[in-house]
């Protein structure tokens, strides 16, 4: 078998920072909030009956509902803002979330969008 010749790759140009591509210089200092969303229902019927009195995000796990799980993951990583995407359930999560601890968290803001349409998750997504 021939050796191959070895392959030439062009030359990647070093990305600019977002700022220096002309424009508005103080716009490219503004900073941007780290955001994420939570589909706090799964639009499944696996945790039935379970979840027929309860959504699935406050169901505990060692006496700790589960949106507390990824909300101290979301904080701990940088995310400044959270928006929770509620269908199931609503005024229960939104009820809790406004009366825990994330709610006076400073520099840490917890957002709840309350849609009742939704049947799936791509419609949910579609819908942010």
């Amino acid at each position: 078998a021939k050796p191959r010749p070895a392959q030439t790759r062009p030359a990647v140009m070093p990305s600019k920072p977002i700022g220096a591509r002309g424009g508005n210089p103080a716009a490219a200092e503004a900073k941007v909030p780290l955001q994420a969303v939570v589909l706090a229902d799964s639009f499944a019927q696996r945790f039935r009956p379970i979840t027929l009195e309860r959504p699935k995000v406050l169901v505990p796990l060692v006496n700790v509902p589960l949106i507390e799980y990824t909300l101290e993951f979301l904080a701990s990583n940088g995310v400044e803002e959270v928006f929770v995407f509620c269908c199931a359930h609503a005024q229960q999560i939104t009820d809790y979330i406004e009366s825990s601890a994330w709610a006076a968290v400073p520099g840490f803001a917890v957002h709840t969008i309350v849609s009742t349409a939704c049947i799936s998750a791509g419609e949910a997504l579609r819908l942010i």
